[in-house]
């Protein structure tokens, strides 16, 4: 049983669940497309938190060749509030979910080890890939991210964070 978490231990599980997650994309070089998006994140014993992320989504190559595999890495920032409890290790999986020229859905994954309390959470790298097999032009948005975690304090945590309102383009990928 999970005690009652309060909004301090809320926020930063929510913190976990969208913060610090950086990205390093291999292969050929790509820019990134930055957003902006809004999540509601069910807390266990807390609740429903509202997370505003700052993010970028990078498709390693871009252009791709139908049939090629292409990378993803998924970089969320400008997460601040610190961990108020010490956290043993976490994973975390995000959702892409792609249209244009087909319909796909994939998921970016990442993990880590401890983080001290009163720390935020940083060099995390959200990764994952997908193989188009259309040529023309896919757009990318996040969807569900999950984050499961072992808190010191509490136990095993599962937070999970839906976006809320309209969804921005997180990305594009042109395929030949």
């Amino acid at each position: 049983m999970i005690p009652r978490i309060g909004s301090r231990v809320a926020a930063a599980v929510a913190t976990l669940a969208l913060g610090g997650v950086g990205a390093v994309a291999a292969q050929a070089p790509a820019s990134a497309s930055s957003f902006t998006a809004t999540y509601l994140c069910n807390v266990p014993g807390a609740g429903t938190e509202t997370s505003t992320i700052n993010a970028s989504l990078t498709a390693s190559p871009n252009p791709a060749t139908s049939g090629s595999t292409v990378g993803f890495a998924l970089d969320v920032a400008n997460i601040s509030a610190p961990a108020p409890t010490a956290i043993n290790s976490w994973n975390a999986t995000a959702v892409i979910e792609g249209s244009g020229a087909e319909i796909s859905a994939f998921k970016a994954t990442a993990s880590g080890g401890s983080v001290p309390a009163g720390q935020p959470i940083s060099n995390v790298h959200m990764t994952g890939s997908w193989t188009p097999s259309a040529s023309g032009t896919d757009k990318f948005l996040i969807g569900d991210i999950t984050i499961n975690m072992d808190s010191a304090s509490f136990g095993n945590v599962t937070v999970s964070c839906t976006p809320s309102g309209s969804r921005p383009t997180a990305g594009t990928l042109t395929v030949r």
